[in-house]
């Protein structure tokens, strides 16, 4: 009896699994193209949008399950710039009582193989009051989008310049719905310098008209970026930061940290930090920088300008306007000069015009360009031989040359300067200590690190004064033919390497020329304009 009863148990729990089975393969194929339908419906009306899609394949139990292959999506049908939206794989889990109710509610939604780009938004396209928007008719609310290894390509305003590319590990949507902001966390690759970005924010709702006028408010962090991977710097850089806005114009505020920064010029490394607010282009990635405030050893350097692409080429055209104001001469030589110690200290001000063409196969700074001027003060060289020559001309300009209190002389330094090829050239530069001013006109090479200066010498003392003796008895013969105002002028050079720098009589005529191209300059006020203001004074 147990026995037929244990049999008549097991033909009704087979026919019931039977008749399940066969329920839930009805309700998989005859729900197949009513979900496709609604997927195809729902995406286009959202991102208003021709929507294609290759194959899918529904199951209904336990929960609805879907996959997609090979989606495509088409801003407004257009076909003269990439879809909107492409997908190799789209996985949709749901409950179908969930999918069924007035407001579709979907548990989780994965995206693999994703590529988004977001065309430029129009800016002579009126904007479309609120109120006359199309109202969704399939409300829809996303638990939980993930996507990996996405790209996301923004397109520029201007055709000839080239798409701004991201490349995004995995991005968490949270809460995804196209009326409300949803919560998002991010993970990607910076290209150069190359380190990894954090960010988490709040981002939509999505403007299915203009996805570049889809609003973003959040917070990143930049870690471990190697500069080593931008040609001529050097040092491993930290940032933290907020940006808000809509996709394709951005506000961004953040601050740097750079414990080793160097300059392979001279490689020697200084810790920078940076605070910096700028407006981010989205379509392109140009930025206005307004301003930037780089602190480091004992210096500020506050910058504003502009990086902005260049049609058809790779890489950023950086230009900006920079001033020194209260600095320490020695930490600029740190940065740019090979040296255990730097050749001069004292305060220095400056104001320079700052450019970097994007040639990616050179170093920084072959391509960096300056023109601007500068002053220093309270100046003393480091080097004694240096010092010592200094220290002798102060006596000799003062008519006293054996009188050795005269000692340790402070120099101002002033002119004005640019840089091209890792050349600098200095024009109406002056070097003055008590008793004595030097005016010269030349260049150093910072890659020999060699001088070619040429120029007068102006002291306060007689020829003759400059000595003692015989020598000096015979000298006032010719003090007269050196005196000009009272004062002697002599034609000098200062030529050689920069560690041991030669100073002599310019017997060459080259003192008599810097002179001529100086004095026109010799209005005092020249010395207040702005750097770069007129770029004829340093060519004059």
């Amino acid at each position: 009896m147990a026995g037929k009863v244990l049999r008549r148990s097991l033909i009704v729990i087979g026919v019931v699994v039977v008749l399940f089975c066969a329920a839930a393969m009805v309700l998989t194929f005859t729900e197949r193209g009513r979900l496709k339908k609604y997927l195809v419906t729902a995406l286009s009306e959202r991102f208003h949008s021709d929507v294609e899609i290759r194959d899918i394949t529904v199951y209904v139990y336990p929960r609805v399950y879907l996959v997609a292959h090979g989606i495509s999506l088409r801003l407004h049908g257009r076909t003269d710039v990439p879809p909107l939206f492409t997908i190799e794989t789209l996985t949709v889990s749901a409950d179908l009582p969930a999918l069924l109710a007035k407001t579709k509610h979907v548990a989780r939604v994965h995206l693999s193989g994703m590529n988004i780009t977001v065309p430029p938004r129009d800016l002579n396209k009126p904007e479309v009051p609120k109120a006359a928007k199309a109202k969704i008719t399939l409300p829809l609310v996303i638990d939980e989008i993930t996507a990996d290894d996405a790209k996301l390509t923004t397109l520029p305003r201007d055709p000839k310049k080239l798409p701004h590319e991201w490349d995004i590990h995995q991005v968490v949507l949270e809460n995804f719905s196209f009326e409300e902001p949803a919560h998002f966390h991010s993970t990607l690759t910076n290209p150069k310098p190359i380190g990894e970005i954090d960010s988490s924010g709040l981002f939509g709702p999505w403007e299915s008209d203009e996805p570049g006028s889809t609003p973003i408010n959040a917070t990143f962090e930049f870690s471990h970026a190697d500069l080593d991977s931008l040609k001529g710097l050097g040092g491993i850089l930290s940032s933290k930061g907020k940006y808000e806005g809509v996709l394709d114009d951005l506000n961004v505020e953040g601050d740097t940290d750079t414990p080793d920064f160097s300059l392979d010029v001279s490689g020697n490394p200084v810790h920078l930090t940076t605070h910096y607010a700028a407006v981010v282009d989205g379509t392109n990635g140009d930025t206005t920088l307004a301003p930037v405030v780089a602190h480091f050893l004992h210096t500020t350097v506050e910058a504003r300008g502009d990086i902005a692409g260049i049609r058809g080429k790779p890489g950023k055209d950086i230009e900006l306007d920079s001033v020194v104001r209260d600095g320490r001469i020695e930490d600029l030589l740190q940065l740019v000069m090979k040296s255990d110690k730097p050749v001069m200290t004292g305060k220095v001000s400056l104001t320079a015009k700052i450019s970097l063409p994007p040639n990616p196969d050179l170093k920084i700074i072959d391509r960096l360009g300056l023109d601007g001027k500068f002053g220093v003060t309270g100046g003393h060289f480091t080097i004694d031989a240096v010092q010592d020559k200094v220290d002798t001309l102060s006596r000799k300009g003062q008519g006293q040359p054996k009188n050795e209190d005269i000692d340790n002389v402070v120099s101002n330094l002033r002119g004005q300067f640019t840089l091209k090829n890792r050349r600098a050239t200095f024009s109406d530069l002056e070097f003055d200590v008590e008793g004595a001013r030097v005016q010269l006109a030349g260049t150093y090479d910072m890659g020999s690190e060699s001088l070619d200066f040429h120029g007068h010498l102006v002291m306060n003392a007689k020829l003759s004064q400059m000595t003692t003796g015989a020598k000096s008895f015979f000298l006032k013969a010719v003090d007269p033919f050196f005196s000009k105002h009272g004062q002697t002028d002599l034609p000098i050079k200062i030529t050689g390497p920069r560690a041991h720098p030669e100073f002599g009589l310019d017997r060459g005529g080259h003192g008599d020329e810097q002179k001529k191209t100086s004095e026109p300059k010799a209005d005092p006020k020249a010395d207040s304009k702005p750097a770069g203001k007129d770029k004829k004074d340093s060519r004059r």
